[in-house]
């Protein structure tokens, strides 16, 4: 895998995959597509450099949804899957949901922010002063609602590039949610088939974690 279509259509092939490797390895992971074995890796490895890229692009490019969905991992899902997540999530209302006591004071701060304009932020401009930690929990928060994405990227003069970000209805807004039931069950097919090896039990956490 060594170009961005490439890794898009790998990603297609899968549904769902993390950028790099975790603990448990049940999901597919981009990374080890890209160096075509699961050893050791460093930022000085090319596949390393260009999962890093693709990551922003895919999802800028509205190819594939990206965040923390299923834990601490940041997964990227490919957009014809997209409406069976959303579908199985069913119908949100984050302000309702702040009302409710069901969502955060900052990541109600957050989802604001972005009502506000009409497209994506970067990191920088989204957090405007709220602490990083409370930040980073906001957008945990919101990506595993699937209320937010990462949308691409921005260039510093120090360092890696930052994230942008964007709410699911408007970046993806082609997008229509599948009825619930049939949406459900496509999505715990698409794990099943993207994890094999995963337990019925973590199948199950997986599930209820997404709605």
């Amino acid at each position: 895998m060594k170009t961005l279509q490439q890794c898009e259509q790998f990603l297609g092939r899968v549904g769902l995959a993390t950028v790099l490797p975790g603990k448990t390895a049940l999901l597919p992971c981009l990374l080890w597509e890209a160096q075509g074995h699961r050893g050791p890796f460093s930022g000085a490895d090319q596949a390393f450099h260009n999962v890093w890229k693709w990551k922003d692009e895919l999802p800028q490019k509205r190819l594939a949804w990206a965040g923390r969905l299923l834990g601490g991992q940041v997964i990227l899902l490919h957009v014809s899957l997209l409406p069976a997540f959303l579908g199985a999530r069913g119908r949100l209302s984050p302000q309702e949901l702040y009302e409710d006591g069901g969502l955060s004071r900052e990541a109600h701060r957050l989802w604001q922010t972005l009502q506000a304009t009409t497209g994506s932020l970067s990191r920088a401009e989204l957090k405007s002063g709220m602490l990083a930690k409370d930040f980073d929990r906001a957008c945990r928060e919101l990506e595993r609602l699937l209320v937010l994405t990462r949308s691409g990227s921005v260039a510093l003069n120090q360092g890696w590039d930052s994230n942008s970000y964007a709410l699911v209805e408007r970046h993806f807004a082609q997008v229509i949610p599948l009825p619930h039931g049939p949406a459900r069950q496509l999505v715990k097919e698409s794990l099943q088939r993207a994890a094999p090896e995963a337990s019925e039990a973590q199948l199950r956490r997986w599930l209820k974690s997404i709605g």
